[in-house]
């Protein structure tokens, strides 16, 4: 069975005078594969273990709406942070060959798994090979793939930085902040961020401050597969500054050579975006 957990941090409740924004440090996506119940669709190597639960910390929060009014619709996604293909308990020769980065990323029912090698298709066999090729960007049903599947969020209070003073102030200080932005897609989805502020600009005596971090989630509808909600989604980093300049950059398949193309972050969306960034207590 997948299970699914998570709290309404987006929804920003109050929490006295502040807000109640996502702990990234103690928020969780985990999947279960038990092969006693289920055969897992998304590996490379016949695992040796009967039963593995894996644990990614979130890096971003992203709620994507699309309509208008009573027909509006809204799904919640989570990314995981990266980590490189492993094989699990195993005495040595740990690391796959070719290696791969991997995240996961989800939703209440569906799953997206992202992996890079040295080049795109690189014809990695999934395991079993009657699965055929792994792709970069495998999608799925959570329940086809994982015995179970849980996005477990925990919250913050914290205070909006609502100057730049106070934003510049908070950076020497050395506070955690979490950043929320909002913008519309090019095909007309409405974006609601949330993620770490991991690398910050800012200057005491200029007053100014630029956030450039990530990765966070952004649809792209060249990535859409129709069949599944999730395949629209790309990792991104953002950075957004006191003159009001919001960029995304997208990571794609960048040729390099002739029939030869990387996953890279080389493709950049400018968007009008709303951005707050909160001080956690």
């Amino acid at each position: 069975m997948t299970r699914h957990k998570v709290a309404n941090a987006q929804d920003q409740p109050r929490a006295g005078n502040g807000l109640l924004v996502t702990d990234f440090a103690r928020s969780f996506i985990r999947f279960r594969i038990d092969l006693n119940q289920i055969q897992p669709k998304t590996i490379s190597q016949p695992p040796p273990f009967t039963l593995n639960n894996a644990r990614f910390p979130l890096e971003c929060r992203c709620r994507v709406t699309r309509g208008e009014g009573a027909d509006a619709r809204s799904v919640d996604y989570v990314l995981g942070a990266s980590c490189k293909a492993e094989q699990v308990h195993v005495r040595e020769n740990i690391w796959h060959d070719p290696a791969a980065d991997m995240c996961i990323v989800a939703s209440s029912d569906e799953f997206l798994v992202i992996k890079s090698w040295d080049r795109n298709n690189r014809g990695v066999m999934l395991s079993p090979p009657t699965l055929g090729e792994q792709p970069e960007r495998q999608v799925g049903k959570c329940a086809d793939a994982f015995t179970d599947l849980r996005i477990d969020v925990r919250e913050s209070s914290g205070q909006h930085m609502a100057t730049t003073e106070e934003i510049v102030a908070a950076v020497l200080a050395n506070r955690p902040l979490v950043s929320q932005s909002e913008f519309s897609t090019p095909d007309g989805a409405r974006v609601r961020l949330e993620y770490p502020v991991k690398v910050i600009n800012a200057s005491e005596r200029e007053m100014f401050f630029q956030v450039d971090t990530g990765p966070v989630l952004v649809p792209d509808a060249s990535a859409f597969d129709a069949a599944h909600a999730i395949s629209a989604l790309r990792l991104a980093f953002i950075a957004h500054n006191t003159l009001g300049c919001t960029e995304l950059l997208l990571n794609v398949p960048t040729p390099i050579g002739p029939g030869i193309s990387v996953n890279h972050y080389s493709k950049v969306l400018k968007v009008a975006a709303q951005n707050r960034i909160v001080a956690v207590d």
